[in-house]
């Protein structure tokens, strides 16, 4: 039987999965290329050298972890659902690939700049969010989403294992002291 060709998105599905399990070294090329129980022309072949396929890897985090996250927030909905939308796509993100892409970034400087994409996007999108629901300034608002996107990002550096359940109750207790600080809809 003929064994299926590895395409493109399957490098870089393995890729994330790699990442994610083991961090950066995972994806190095001889790593990536024994874990595909495949050759380097299977992957030269899709890729023109390692870093555009740390790229490729890079963009398609930023699409699923990103983009998509940011689009399942409903653009009529009102500002608090919203911020219930986005809390509920957040925590659907696979927290060890994010904190593997982070550490690639670190070292890369063509990751870094998809990485910093993501954080200017995520937080824009938290920031949007912040002056719908409580009527603050653009400078104000951005402060918050800043402060809002460093605690959900450290609470990820800090223990990348953690629990829905335990996430969701420190997502609550965020919001409320939210609203109570800055009074919802003031």
């Amino acid at each position: 039987m003929k064994k299926q060709r590895f395409k493109k998105v399957d490098w870089v599905s393995l890729g994330q999965s790699e990442l994610a399990r083991s961090g950066p070294e995972a994806v190095k090329l001889e790593a990536i290329c024994e874990a595909a129980g495949l050759t380097r022309g299977s992957f030269y072949h899709h890729f023109a050298d390692h870093e555009t396929f740390l790229i490729a890897l890079a963009q398609n985090w930023f699409e699923t972890q990103t983009v998509e996250v940011a689009n399942t927030i409903d653009a009529t909905a009102a500002a608090a659902d919203q911020g219930a939308m986005l809390t509920d796509a957040a925590l659907a993100i696979d927290f060890k690939l994010e904190l593997g892409m982070r550490e690639l970034a670190r070292r890369l400087p063509c990751v870094k700049e998809i990485v910093a994409k993501a954080d200017k996007v995520r937080q824009d999108v938290l920031t949007d969010i912040y002056k719908k629901r409580f009527h603050l300034d653009d400078g104000t608002a951005e402060a918050f989403a800043y402060l809002e996107y460093a605690a959900f990002s450290g609470i990820i550096l800090i223990d990348p294992e953690i629990d829905e359940a335990r996430q969701r109750h420190l997502a609550s207790l965020y919001e409320n002291a939210m609203c109570r600080f800055l009074g919802e809809g003031k």
